[in-house]
């Protein structure tokens, strides 16, 4: 039986809503930037518009890789992005961005995501605490990846 997980990430960037948008949704450059992303490959569309998809193979700091796919299916420009994942990790991610004052953003990453991996599903009752610390790991790399492209002049 697949596993669900519920993570919030909360980002604060001091930045222009536009920018913060264009860089935390610039994916295919993620592999370059930020270490845990090994591979993104955008197949269909530019990775922001509705019907886009886009291919990630991920890796934390745990033994294993996750291989799925995200297809946008709302997108509206510098409020939010709804994604479906399927592959490795099925069900929804949701970046929400909002300016809570003036140069200063904040952008929310809803994952809402099921392992399919059996071996995964298997120990996920007993290894779930690490999983989710793997996975706030990620993220963290991820802020601290991000964080000089959005916040440089």
């Amino acid at each position: 039986m697949p596993e669900p997980y519920h993570f919030v990430t909360d980002w604060r960037f001091t930045a222009p809503l536009q920018k913060v948008w264009s860089v935390v949704l610039d994916i295919e450059r993620y592999p370059g930037w930020w270490k845990n992303f090994r591979r993104v490959t955008i197949t269909r569309g530019d990775g922001k518009s509705v019907g886009s998809v886009i291919e990630c193979v991920v890796r934390g700091s745990l033994p294993y890789s996750l291989k799925y796919a995200l297809e946008v299916q709302e997108a509206d420009e510098y409020r939010h992005i709804l994604l479906r994942s399927t592959g490795d990790l099925v069900g929804t991610g949701r970046w929400e961005f909002s300016e809570v004052e003036p140069s200063t953003v904040k952008a929310v990453y809803y994952w809402d995501v099921a392992t399919t991996n059996p071996i995964l599903n298997l120990v996920a009752p007993l290894a779930k605490g690490a999983l989710a610390r793997n996975h706030e790991r990620v993220m963290a790399n991820g802020y601290a990846a991000l964080r000089p492209h959005v916040e440089l002049t």
